[in-house]
This record gives C-alpha cells, sequence and structure tokens, in this order.
C-alpha cells in the first residue's frame, strides 16, 4: 500500500453524494458523485452511502491506496465528538439523531468523523483556499439556505453545543419575513438563492402555481446578465442585503478576511463588487480597514477537502 495518509471525504448534498479520496496535503486521488431520489429517509441515505464507500475504496485499491479513515459532511447541527447527527431532518424521514459515525463505522470498520458542512468548507477554504494564510475568517455560504462558518485565531470556532456559525439566522428585518425555520427578518430568508427565486416572482406580481417549476436562482442570475429588468433589480438588492449581513459581521468579528462560498459565488464579478460596496458602506471604519471580501476558491469539492483534512487531524489527535 501507498505509505502517505489519505482519507474518504463524503458530502452529504440535497440531490447529490459527493464522495472522493484526498492526501493529507489537499491531493484529490479520486472523486466521484451519485445522484440521490427527491424523496429520501435515513435507510435509504445509509444505503448510498455504504455503496458509494465500497465503491471508491475499491477504485483506489487497485492502485494501492488504502484510506485511513473517514469524515463526512452533513448538513444541520452535528454533535462534533460522538458524530451524531442532531438535526434538522433536512426533509429525509427519520434524519433526526442519527449516530452516524457509529453507523458508518460498522459498515467500513474504518475510524469516522462527521462534521457540519459549512464548518468543512471554512476549514477547506482557510487550510487550501482564499483564506489560506489568514487566522480571523468568515466563510458564508450563500445558496438556498445560508451557513457559516468562524476561524478565530486559527481555530473553527464551534460555540456552545457545537451550534455556532449559523450566520444564516442572525436577524437583519425584524419587520418582515417569518422563515421556514421560523425565525422573523433572518439574513437567510431575505438573502439566500430561495430569497432571491421568491423576490423575483414576487416582483412580476405572480403568485407561483406549485405544480409548475420555478425558476432557479441561476437562471435568475442568467437573466439578469441579459439586462432583464426585473431580474437585474432582484439580483441588485439580493446583492444589498447580502452585504448588509456580512456588515453585521465585520462590526462583530472585525475579521481579516470574510470568504463567500456557495452556489451564488459563482455569479459574475459585479455581483460581488456591488455585494461589496455594501458591505464597506455599512460598517465601520476602524472595523473595515483591513477585511478582504473574497470569493471561495475551491467550489464544489471544498467540503470534500475540508472534511478529509479534519478527519486525518481528528485521528492524529490534532484539533483544528
Amino acid at each position: 500500500m501507498k505509505n502517505y495518509a489519505s482519507a474518504i471525504g463524503i458530502d452529504i448534498g440535497r440531490y447529490s453524494l459527493k464522495i472522493a479520496v484526498v492526501k493529507i496535503g489537499g491531493e484529490i486521488i479520486a472523486v466521484k458523485s451519485f445522484a440521490l431520489n427527491h424523496k429520501q429517509s435515513k435507510d435509504y441515505i445509509l444505503e448510498k452511502l455504504f455503496e458509494a464507500i465500497r465503491d471508491i475504496r475499491q477504485t483506489v485499491a487497485s492502485e494501492g491506496i488504502n484510506p485511513i479513515c473517514i469524515g463526512i459532511a452533513a448538513k444541520g447541527f452535528i454533535d462534533h465528538n460522538t458524530g451524531l447527527v442532531i438535526g434538522p431532518d433536512q426533509g429525509i424521514k427519520n434524519w433526526l439523531n442519527v449516530p452516524l459515525a457509529k453507523l458508518v463505522n460498522k459498515e467500513a470498520g474504518l475510524p469516522v468523523y462527521v462534521g457540519n458542512d459549512a464548518n468543512m468548507m471554512t476549514i477547506a477554504e482557510h487550510r487550501f483556499g482564499a483564506a489560506r494564510g489568514f487566522n480571523n475568517v468568515i466563510f458564508v455560504a450563500l445558496r438556498t439556505g445560508i451557513g457559516g462558518g468562524i476561524i478565530i485565531k486559527g481555530k473553527l470556532y464551534r460555540g456552545v453545543n457545537n451550534a455556532g456559525g449559523e450566520v444564516g439566522q442572525m436577524i437583519i428585518n425584524y419587520d418582515n419575513g417569518l422563515s421556514d425555520k421560523g425565525i422573523k427578518g433572518s439574513y437567510e430568508h431575505h438573502a439566500s438563492a430561495s430569497a432571491i427565486v421568491r423576490k423575483y416572482y414576487e416582483e412580476l406580481g405572480i403568485i407561483h402555481d406549485k405544480k409548475i417549476k420555478p425558476l432557479q436562482c441561476k437562471e435568475i442570475f442568467e437573466l439578469s446578465y441579459t439586462g432583464s429588468p426585473v431580474a437585474v433589480k432582484v439580483v441588485e438588492e439580493n446583492a444589498e442585503m447580502v452585504g448588509v449581513g456580512l456588515a453585521n459581521l465585520i462590526a462583530i468579528f472585525a475579521p481579516e478576511i470574510i470568504v463567500v462560498g456557495g452556489g451564488m459565488s459563482e455569479a459574475h464579478d459585479n455581483y460581488l463588487s456591488l455585494i461589496k460596496k455594501s458591505a464597506f458602506a455599512n460598517s465601520l471604519e476602524n472595523c473595515r480597514s483591513v477585511v478582504k471580501i473574497e470569493r471561495a476558491d475551491l467550489g464544489q469539492v471544498g467540503s470534500l477537502l475540508g472534511v478529509t483534512y479534519w478527519g486525518l487531524n481528528r485521528l492524529a489527535g490534532k484539533s483544528i
């Protein structure tokens, strides 16, 4: 077998399961993606996990590679010490208080470490990506919802019960909008990809027919690139709102860098420029004096890189 340390990394997404084998230095040896059904259960997710692990172990075994642990990135609240997925259920039947690390360890026979996906993306950008070399970092994942992670003095900040870093739940407009999580005026409700879609239809004066598939956030961005007035308005207002949320984080943490990731971060450069303009206009000079706001470098492999690096370090008894 090869004599360098490598780990299996898994990212459980909403509609796909991504898996990779990664060396501790960040080199991806193999990566695959498995589609997931829209209707899911705990047993279904576990079955797909086990299938993906067997598949990729067989793939790399032909090259003499034997991963020594497994890291899993999952959404929601995670007990990082025990590998328990606490919830919410993410639309997966029985996906509450799932002892995921224990179940996967029993199947695969390897040490297993489970972490929140946004935290794992934060670790990846800090170790390998846009935040490399910085000690005080905020990561914001702009997607269907909004996730995040915080690095303070080079270490991931988790807070009590591993519940820190939920930047999407800070309140930015208390007068309007009850989110699906029951929080009034949250950042996620007003600035996420879901918010863009909702506001686009509101601007058109259309009550969306749930029987018809709505436009996706990416399609609304694409309409804005062609100059569609409604799409341009919605995207510009979204950038303003995203910037306001970042301004709050700047005021509280005065970080060296904020890294913006998630699918929305892949929009054209003008979108990020508008976010920066709003963030800096709404923050104090002393707090923003050194902060950089940058697009994430690692894209969809970020959580895989982060969770394998984190798993290998956990295996070695190191905290990050």
